[in-house]
């Protein structure tokens, strides 16, 4: 009997179609089945995390807790939420849990939208509420990962590295960055002269290089601290407050016209940035800085500058009559603000 090219293809086709069907019988023979088909324990991080990670954490995990309901956290998740203790170790049939998550009442169940959990992952859940709900150690460490943030830290004063010998410091600061040099392999920069410092430092805080007359007063002053001395005048300096008003303003989005296509002036705009140059210059404490703009007059209602800083809520841009068009323009200033001012009050409050 001959075989025709094609036969011969057809039949090795088959040959190799019947090795895999018998390889993937034998491998799925061989897959043990789930502990809760087993009887086995259930293992929270093996079998029950996984689901919830994938089903549940989006909404009631360490970045969201939905009717203030976390299930990442094991004492968390045995106190329940707004609605009542949702797991009760060793009772699966009366935690709430199981009854959402298999869909009992349409108007209950959790996820509330897209595909219920699986038949067989309620199953698992079910055995380990059953079996006592718990917990491993290396769990609770994981989900308390993404919180371990500098802000929540509580503030320590850490030792100040000593300095070689070649390292030119005079004070904290300086052995702080010359121990990280170091670490980098790093050397640091020659030290500036003084005509070279001075324009540094005058521009960084006023915006302007130094007049000739304050050039040759610190070039002849030859003081232990004639530097400090400079710093403390151009900090006295009402061109601070115009220079780091101007970030601010940014912030705000402050503008003296309206933008847009009715650009028109905005012939009282200027007391609140003058306001900020004021408030900078007076060195204002940031929280009372920020609480005048955002609600001065009820916060400091004795002040009348505090009634001025409300300038801030409509200084960005808006139409005429519109104002709620541009709403969210508010609502990034605010957000920027208020932002960062959260992170302040935790760093302190840590």
């Amino acid at each position: 009997m001959r075989w025709s090219p094609h036969g011969l293809l057809r039949c090795w086709l088959s040959l190799v179609t019947l090795a895999v069907c018998v390889s993937v019988a034998r491998s799925v023979a061989a897959e043990p089945e789930p502990s809760s088909a087993t009887g086995n324990a259930v293992d929270f991080n093996r079998d029950v995390r996984p689901l919830l990670a994938k089903h549940c954490f989006s909404c009631h995990g360490a970045e969201r807790q939905e009717s203030d309901f976390r299930l990442d956290r094991r004492d968390d998740a045995l106190r329940g939420g707004a609605n009542g203790v949702a797991i009760l170790p060793g009772k699966a049939q009366e935690s709430p849990l199981t009854d959402r998550i298999a869909g009992a009442d349409p108007d209950l169940r959790m996820p509330p939208k897209g595909d219920l959990l699986p038949p067989e992952a309620v199953a698992v859940i079910r055995t380990w509420i059953d079996q006592g709900a718990n917990w491993s150690a290396d769990s609770e460490t994981a989900a308390t990962v993404k919180v371990d943030h500098w802000s929540l830290k509580p503030l320590v004063r850490p030792a100040v590295p000593r300095a070689t010998a070649s390292t030119i410091v005079q004070n904290p600061i300086d052995a702080f960055v010359a121990a990280t040099l170091g670490e980098h392999g790093l050397k640091p920069s020659v030290e500036a002269d003084r005509r070279t410092l001075i324009r540094r430092v005058a521009v960084d805080l006023t915006g302007l290089p130094p007049t000739p007359e304050e050039l040759a007063k610190f070039l002849a002053d030859t003081s232990p601290d004639a530097y400090e001395l400079l710093v403390d005048r151009l900090l006295a300096s009402p061109r601070y407050g115009e220079r780091w008003a101007r970030h601010w303003m940014d912030v705000a989005h402050f503008s003296e016209t309206h933008g847009n296509d009715q650009d028109r002036p905005r012939p009282n705009a200027w007391p609140y940035r003058d306001y900020l140059v004021h408030s900078f210059n007076a060195d204002k404490p940031y929280a009372r800085f920020v609480g005048e703009q955002v609600a001065g007059d009820v916060l400091y209602p004795d002040d009348p500058q505090a009634t001025v800083a409300l300038g801030f809520l409509a200084a960005g841009i808006c139409k005429k009559g519109a104002f709620c068009r541009h709403a969210w323009l508010r609502w990034h200033a605010v957000a920027c603000v208020c932002g960062g001012l959260a992170e302040i009050g935790l760093a302190k409050s840590g």
